[in-house]
């Protein structure tokens, strides 16, 4: 596995470094850990590899990457100024990772992944998977995955990342749940009669994805009723380490583009949320 890895020195770097360390920690790994330097009072463009001399203000936080990383090959990348977002989304364009690992907002509640501005540059448009860590997540030792949810609804988007989902749990010995939410008809307001067009059978959308699963791996499947983004949040409370879903925003094929859904499930998750880009 090969991550792309934003950091920088305050806690969302760290939560995204910890991250890391667990989804690489079941099979040979390496990550690119990249951070912007403050080098220039105006805004600018992105920018190349800082030189030797300048790189060495980075080498601290690097320091700290090693230490936090130990177990991985590690290759460290200054950048002198510009978007972090736009840096870390370029260098997947160039180079091929299997995900981009970025933190969360500090101002959010522990536990909870807040977007902030790289994290939500990142997440439209990236053309490979995107890993958050929610708000403290370095706080805790993390070991490798022992349950791994998936929202699956059977479009296109959901078995992309009922595939990912799938890798992860072999490589790391896990068990996956999947999660299928049967969400309330809503009337348009002020509509009088409304009869919804019927929608396909949630009961058998969750039967043929246990079934794709077969015995890859040990599988559950999980039928819930409410609004979708919180009830999938609500069932990763207890014993859940990683959440996978699929983009739905609309907008090129191959890239994460995040529909109202999702950004509001990364919101409320209690746990790391992965979003797969459409293919």
């Amino acid at each position: 596995m090969r991550l792309l890895v934003g950091f920088d020195r305050r806690d969302g770097g760290r939560d995204a470094l910890a991250l890391a360390g667990a989804l690489a920690s079941r099979e040979p790994s390496s990550a690119v850990v990249a951070t912007v330097m403050p080098y220039d009072p105006f805004p600018m463009a992105y920018q190349e590899l800082m030189g030797p001399s300048a790189a060495e203000a980075a080498e601290p936080a690097f320091e700290e990457v090693r230490a936090k990383l130990d177990r991985l090959e590690v290759e460290t990348r200054a950048f002198g100024g510009g978007s972090a977002a736009g840096i870390l989304t370029d260098l997947a364009e160039r180079e091929t990772f299997d995900a981009i690992v970025v933190g969360s907002s500090h101002r959010g509640p522990v536990g909870r992944a807040l977007l902030g501005s790289v994290g939500r540059g990142v997440l439209h448009g990236a053309p490979c998977p995107v890993a958050v860590a929610p708000h403290g997540y370095a706080e805790a030792e993390r070991g490798s995955f022992e349950r791994i949810a998936l929202a699956y609804d059977g479009t296109a988007e959901a078995k992309i990342a009922l595939d990912r989902a799938l890798r992860l749990a072999e490589a790391h010995g896990a068990a996956v749940r999947l999660l299928t939410v049967e969400a309330p008809t809503i009337a348009p307001p002020g509509v009088v009669g409304y009869t919804p067009v019927d929608p396909p059978d949630p009961r058998k959308i969750l039967a043929e994805g246990v079934e794709e699963v077969g015995s890859r791996v040990e599988v559950e499947g999980d039928l819930l009723g409410g609004p979708v983004a919180e009830t999938l949040a609500g069932a990763c409370e207890d014993g859940v380490d990683l959440l996978v879903a699929g983009s739905r925003g609309y907008g090129p094929l191959s890239r994460v583009l995040l529909g109202s859904v999702t950004t509001k499930l990364i919101g409320i998750a209690p746990c790391p949320v992965l979003v797969v880009p459409r293919r």
